[in-house]
């Protein structure tokens, strides 16, 4: 199966949310992961079933001393919990301090991640920098996609991340813009930034903005979540989503001829 991983270049743009919500309607078996050092979203916004509280010592820190012994689907899975719905995922962090225990986890835990027998995994590495700890995590992803606003300030720290970001990993990269549904013209300003760019971002994506629908992935929905935009815009994304990382990993020949450090001389 495949590691995709969901991170932002600054601020609070629905990173969490989006996994979610893309974990909710996923075609296939999936793991989403809370890799955000900053601590975890879902243990406060979802419960277990039957409105259970979740267990907020049963996530990343658990696995860490656990993998001591190595890592694989079971063991993965063990520190794992389900949401009421059905989605599996692994909790973060509790607080940013928790991380300092996590040692050398970081970077076989992207691996088994992306190799993972039961199923595919949606990473949520939250905001992302050039000292990030879970950035072998995103280097491990076979899809990387950058979560960001129409915002002029969102978009500028998207493309300075892009930026970075290409020399250190061999993925494709993805782009979801988080705006409301009737500002299209604010979403095409952002493709016009990425097409300026000599960076591949090869698959682009427009969420719709819907505080209504987000509601539900915190706790708060209610009525019909299938019937608000943002279901209606996020079930075609997945279904992309999916099926790229469904499809044979394609060889890059000009990454092959071209190590990453030389991207920017060509």
């Amino acid at each position: 199966m495949a590691l995709v991983a969901l991170a932002s270049a600054k601020g609070s743009p629905g990173v969490t949310t989006a996994g979610l919500v893309l974990g909710a309607l996923w075609p296939r078996q999936v793991l989403m992961a809370e890799c955000d050092p900053s601590g975890s979203d879902v243990a406060i916004r979802m419960t277990a079933p039957g409105g259970t509280p979740l267990n907020s010592d049963r996530g990343l820190v658990s696995l860490a001393a656990a993998s001591r012994k190595g890592l694989g689907d079971e063991v993965i899975l063990a520190h794992s919990q389900q949401l009421d719905g059905g989605l599996d995922v692994l909790l973060g962090v509790r607080a940013p301090e928790q991380v300092g225990g996590m040692g050398g986890l970081w970077h076989p835990l992207g691996i088994t991640f992306n190799q993972m027998q039961h199923g595919d995994v949606l990473a949520d590495c939250g905001r992302i920098g050039a000292t990030s700890p879970q950035l072998p995590i995103i280097q491990s992803a076979r899809l990387i996609v950058m979560v960001c606003s129409a915002t002029g300030s969102s978009v500028a720290h998207l493309r300075e991340r892009l930026a970075a970001l290409v020399h250190h990993v061999d993925a494709q990269l993805g782009v979801i813009v988080v705006a409301d549904p009737k500002k299209r013209d604010a979403v095409k300003q952002v493709w016009s930034v990425l097409d300026a760019m000599s960076v591949p971002v090869r698959h682009r994506w427009h969420l719709a903005y819907d505080p209504i629908g987000a509601a539900f992935f915190d706790g708060r929905g209610h009525g019909r979540l299938e019937k608000t935009q943002l279901i209606r815009s996020a079930t075609d994304i997945t279904a992309e989503l999916a099926a790229l990382v469904a499809a044979p990993h394609d060889f890059d020949m000009a990454h092959a001829a071209f190590p990453q450090g030389d991207w920017n001389e060509r």
